[in-house]
């Protein structure tokens, strides 16, 4: 995160590739750490809504994954610390909005009206 970036296949970029992986996965098992405590409170036993949690659950990390290719565009400008920050203050919020959606769905679901 210098802002200089090694050529596409380098061993120094195949090494900050892996970095960035683990450090995805490492914020993904938060996050499914979360989830799963939030649906365990719940007690939901719907395949739909375990279905629509699942997927979410899916999609976050590309998202997270896409979404830092583009951070990192902005790191010779802004700096990696900035830029570090910003995208972990997008990523929760988006991790907050994909939530407050599945409470709205799951209970437009569970009361009526889809």
């Amino acid at each position: 995160m210098t802002g200089i970036h090694a050529p596409f296949g380098s061993k120094e970029w195949l090494a900050s590739y892996g970095q960035l992986k683990t450090w995805h996965l490492s914020l993904l098992v938060l996050y499914t750490a979360i989830a799963i405590v939030n649906v365990q409170d719940q007690g939901q036993s719907d395949p739909t809504l375990i279905a629509l949690a699942s997927a979410g659950l899916v999609a976050y990390p590309v998202i997270g994954w896409l979404a830092w290719q583009g951070a990192r565009r902005f790191e010779a400008r802004l700096g990696p610390l900035p830029v570090l920050v910003l995208y972990l203050i997008t990523m929760a919020g988006l991790f907050l909005v994909a939530t407050l959606i599945y409470l709205v769905i799951e209970n437009r679901y569970l009361v009526g009206g889809f």
